[in-house]
């Protein structure tokens, strides 16, 4: 029996019908774990240990009904608050959503004080912190589409007019927020310049379009670098977002020889970086993103595929755990 800790939003604020912590969580229970929850905000250091105060979590499992889940209004129940040494705890997953914000990134630095060589944690503070999940790919060149990451307005207009149409995300964001498709012609191109530099001051990513982008994107759930589920997200009527956050609507899908080939390509970096699991979205043969943070989708592809990926994942994590504990000292 381990005794993991997840670190995600308050509990009160999770979706659990598709929320991919709540997934995990009930297998980390189902399994005969001990869950503990807690906060980024709930994280200390005292007397040089990383320290976080939890609470031992039950939950009502959500229902598979058809193909999607439906979930007790009463799902969970949190015991009273106790103070844990992470280091303590067997393993210790950070699930917290974006914005990578200054909270975020406190909570990383004190995650660091957590000995790797007694606990395991998905994803590491290191990975969480180098792994931006918009600028990551940039490392891969021969993988995306053609991409400038800048905040120059002028340079901004001037890639569009070559490339004809492109789609601009900003560098902190998830769900679709902010992300903007972009044509040389329209007539509020430099004010939308204007709002999403603020001005200048802030670097946006400009993408060229990638005419399959109408076919949706794919999010493929990537565990230790191999792909292990997938699920093809098409944006709603009237949008272009494939975000299921904006609307998306989600299929069945499975892992294609171009998934492995990319996988193979990120695996020793994602390795390197301690990133255990991830969620990569591809349009047509192009990466798109590298999510680090929360990848989510677990719910739709268990679904929808008929796999058991939170299971799968948890699996894992015992198996990793074992293997820190047979570990010589």
């Amino acid at each position: 029996m381990l005794t993991i800790v997840v670190i995600a939003d308050p509990i009160p604020t999770l979706l659990p019908a598709h929320d991919t912590s709540v997934a995990i969580m009930e297998a980390v229970q189902q399994r005969g774990h001990h869950l503990l929850v807690t906060t980024a905000a709930s994280l200390s250091i005292r007397n040089g240990r990383a320290t976080a105060r939890c609470q031992r979590l039950e939950i009502t499992p959500a229902r598979l009904a058809g193909r999607r889940w439906l979930a007790s209004p009463d799902w969970w129940q949190a015991g009273p608050p106790e103070d844990i040494i992470l280091d303590q705890a067997d393993a210790v997953l950070m699930r917290t959503d974006p914005p990578v914000d200054d909270v975020y990134l406190r909570a990383t630095y004190l995650l660091d004080y957590v000995d790797p060589h007694r606990t395991l944690l998905v994803n590491a503070p290191r990975g969480l912190r180098d792994a931006n999940e918009k600028l990551f790919t940039l490392r891969f060149p021969e993988l995306i589409p053609d991409t400038l990451v800048s905040a120059d307005i002028q340079e901004l207009i001037a890639t569009l007019s070559r490339w004809g149409r492109a789609v601009l995300k900003p560098t902190g964001a998830m769900g679709g927020r902010g992300v903007l498709v972009l044509h040389p012609g329209d007539l509020n191109l430099h004010s939308m310049l204007e709002i999403s530099t603020d001005r200048g001051r802030h670097q946006v990513i400009l993408q060229r379009w990638v005419p399959t982008a109408a076919d949706g994107d794919r999010r493929v759930i990537v565990l230790d670098g191999e792909p292990v589920g997938v699920i093809r997200r098409v944006a709603a009527r009237g949008d272009f977002r494939c975000n299921m956050a904006a609307g998306a609507d989600v299929f069945a899908d499975s892992v294609r020889t171009r998934d492995k080939e990319i996988c193979g390509i990120l695996r020793p970096e994602l390795t390197r970086l301690g990133i255990t699991l991830a969620g990569i979205d591809v349009i047509g043969n192009y990466l798109i993103e590298v999510n680090v943070t929360s990848p989510t989708c677990v719910r739709e592809i268990d679904a929808l595929c008929g796999t058991r990926l939170a299971d799968l994942i948890v699996e894992h994590i015992e198996q990793r755990c074992r293997a820190l504990a047979d570990k010589p000292a």
